[in-house]
C-alpha cells in the first residue's frame, strides 16, 4: 500500500471517529458494599397488585411531583412520574418485614439521573406484602434519592392513594425500536434483545421493532439503512447493511452498547419466553422482508400458543412498496397486518389496525370508522407530552407508539 493511501485510510477513520454520536448512557449504581438487596428475599407475586397504583407524594415534590405511578413490569417495579417527566427504574427485595427498593431515577428529556433507596416498613404495608397478603392499611413508602455517588440526601415520602384504575378498553403503550432509541441514554442498545426486555421496566406493553435482511437473506433487527457509529460500534464496517452476510454482522461488530446485533428470530424468542409482552410491531425496512419472514412467524406463533403465552405479531407496512409486496401474498398466509398508508387500503387488505404519524391529529371520525370494522388503531410517534396528554383525553386511539413509554404510562395510569 502507498504512503498516500495509508494517509487517505487514516483521515478517513478519523474523519468517522469525529462524527460518532456519544449516546454513552450513565447508570448510577450501588456497589455490593452499599447495596442492602444482597441476602434479601423475593416479594410473593401476588404483593405486586397491592403495590402497583397511583401514591401521592408528601415529600420529593420538587423532584418529582405531587403524584406518581407504581408499577411492577415482569419481576421489577418501576416508578412514573409527570413532573421533569422523571421515572425510576428499581429492584425490589423483602428484608425480614420490610420491602426494600434500590436503583436510579432520571429525567426522561434530560441527562440528569441519580441512586434513589426506598423502603416499605413493617408498619406501613411491608409486614403484610412481605408476607404476600394484602395490606389492611395504607402503602407509605420512604427513602432518599441522591446524584450518581455520594449519600442520599433528599427526602422521598409516598402514600398509595389508589390502585391502577381498571381498563375500560384494551390500551397499547409501545416503545419504539424495542422501547427506546440510543440517544435516549438507556442501559441496553435500541433494537437489541436486551432493550425488548428492558422495555417492560419503561412501561411498554408491546414494542416495535425494525426488520432487515442481510445478504444472504437472514432477518436481523436494525434501524438505518447503513451502518454508522450512532447505532454500532466499529468504524471499520460502513455502508448498507445488506451489503453483509449475517455472519460478518456476528462477528465483526456489536451495537452501541456492546450487544450483538440480534436475528428476528433471536428477538422473538426473547419476547415469548422472557417477557410480558403481548404485541410486536414489525416495522418492515424493505420489501423482500415480507415474504422472507412468514415461515418463522408461523414457528414463532406455534411456539407461543405451546407455552400459554398470549402474544401479536403484527407486520407494519409504511409504504407503497412494502403494502404491494404484502398484497402480492397468497391471500391465506398473509400475518396480521398493520397500515400505515390510507383507510381505504387497510380496509383493502382487511387490516388489524391503521397506524397514522401523530401530526395529522387525533382523527376521531378515521378512528371511528376503523372501529366499526373491527380494527383497531394506534398513532405514531408521539413524544411531546402536551400532545401525548392531548391524544389521551381528545383521542380514540387503541395504542400510542413512542420513545418516551415512561411518560405516556404516567399520563394513562393517572387518568380518572
Amino acid at each position: 500500500m502507498s504512503r498516500l493511501s495509508l494517509l487517505w485510510l487514516l483521515a478517513v477513520a478519523v474523519l468517522l471517529g469525529s462524527c460518532s454520536n456519544d449516546f454513552s448512557p450513565v447508570i448510577p449504581q450501588f456497589t455490593a458494599a452499599e447495596s442492602l438487596l444482597e441476602g434479601g428475599g423475593a416479594i410473593p407475586k401476588q404483593s405486586y397488585v397491592w403495590m402497583n397504583g397511583i401514591y401521592h407524594v408528601r415529600a420529593g415534590t420538587e423532584q418529582f411531583g405531587d403524584t406518581v405511578v407504581l408499577r411492577w413490569g415482569g419481576e421489577n417495579p418501576s416508578i412514573f412520574c409527570g413532573k421533569n417527566s422523571a421515572f425510576f427504574i428499581l429492584e425490589a427485595r423483602s428484608l425480614g418485614d420490610t420491602i426494600v427498593f434500590e436503583g436510579y431515577w432520571r429525567y426522561a428529556y434530560q441527562n440528569e439521573t441519580g441512586r434513589v433507596r426506598l423502603f416499605i416498613a413493617p408498619d406501613e404495608g411491608g409486614r403484610q406484602l412481605s408476607a404476600g397478603l394484602q395490606p389492611t392499611g395504607t402503602v407509605t413508602i420512604r427513602g432518599k434519592s441522591g446524584g450518581t455517588e455520594g449519600e442520599l440526601q433528599r427526602e422521598i415520602v409516598m402514600e398509595r392513594i389508589r390502585p391502577i384504575r381498571a381498563l375500560i378498553r384494551n390500551f397499547w403503550i409501545l416503545g419504539h425500536r424495542g422501547g427506546g432509541r440510543n440517544s435516549d441514554l438507556h442501559p441496553v442498545s435500541e433494537n437489541s434483545r436486551e432493550m425488548i426486555q428492558f422495555a417492560e421496566r419503561l412501561g411498554c406493553s408491546g414494542v416495535e421493532i425494525d426488520v432487515r435482511l442481510t445478504s444472504d437473506g437472514v432477518p436481523i433487527l436494525y434501524h438505518d439503512e447503513n451502518l454508522n457509529t450512532r447505532l454500532v460500534r466499529g468504524d471499520y464496517m460502513v455502508g448498507p447493511i445488506s451489503n453483509y452476510a449475517f455472519w460478518q454482522l456476528r462477528r465483526f461488530t456489536t451495537l452501541a452498547n456492546g450487544e450483538q446485533i440480534p436475528t428476528l428470530a433471536e428477538a422473538l424468542e426473547t419476547a415469548v419466553t422472557k417477557t410480558s409482552l403481548n404485541f410486536i410491531w414489525l416495522d418492515i425496512k424493505t420489501p423482500d422482508v415480507v415474504p422472507a419472514i412468514l415461515p418463522m412467524l408461523d414457528t414463532v406463533r406455534t411456539r407461543a400458543t405451546q407455552l400459554g403465552r398470549k402474544i401479536e405479531i403484527v407486520m407494519g407496512l409504511p409504504t407503497e412498496e412494502i403494502y404491494q409486496a404484502y398484497r402480492n401474498l397468497p391471500e391465506a398466509t398473509r400475518p396480521p397486518a398493520l397500515c400505515e398508508l390510507s383507510t381505504q387500503q387497510a380496509d383493502a387488505i382487511n387490516a388489524a389496525i391503521w397506524a397514522p404519524r401523530w401530526t395529522l391529529g387525533t382523527q376521531d371520525a378515521a378512528v371511528a370508522a376503523m372501529h366499526s370494522n373491527n380494527r383497531r388503531a394506534f398513532v405514531w410517534t408521539l413524544d411531546n407530552p402536551t400532545y401525548i396528554l392531548q391524544f389521551l383525553r381528545e383521542g380514540s386511539f387503541d395504542g400510542i407508539l413512542t420513545n418516551y413509554p415512561t411518560m405516556v404510562a404516567y399520563m394513562y395510569y393517572v387518568k380518572e
